[in-house]
């Protein structure tokens, strides 16, 4: 029940903020994640960030925003 009052919140807060993209805790936790990889942090510092309980889940945030798959793809 607790998340769901933080979803609410989220929401409630995007929406005053006149935020039109669906906004959740987990994009908010996915953007945070993803703009310190940006920014240069190594992935095991992002790693202690995102409190994953295994680093691997953490590299899928890595690939997806290296798209390694599509440059592999093509």
């Amino acid at each position: 029940m607790m998340d769901a009052g933080i979803a609410k919140m989220v929401r409630t807060r995007a929406s005053k903020a006149e935020i039109t993209k669906p906004l959740s805790p987990h994009r908010i936790r996915h953007s945070s994640i993803t703009a310190a990889l940006d920014a240069g942090q190594s992935v095991r510092e992002v790693w202690k960030l995102s409190r994953h309980s295994k680093l691997e889940t953490l590299m899928i945030y890595d690939d997806n925003r290296q798209q390694h798959q599509l440059k592999v793809s093509k």
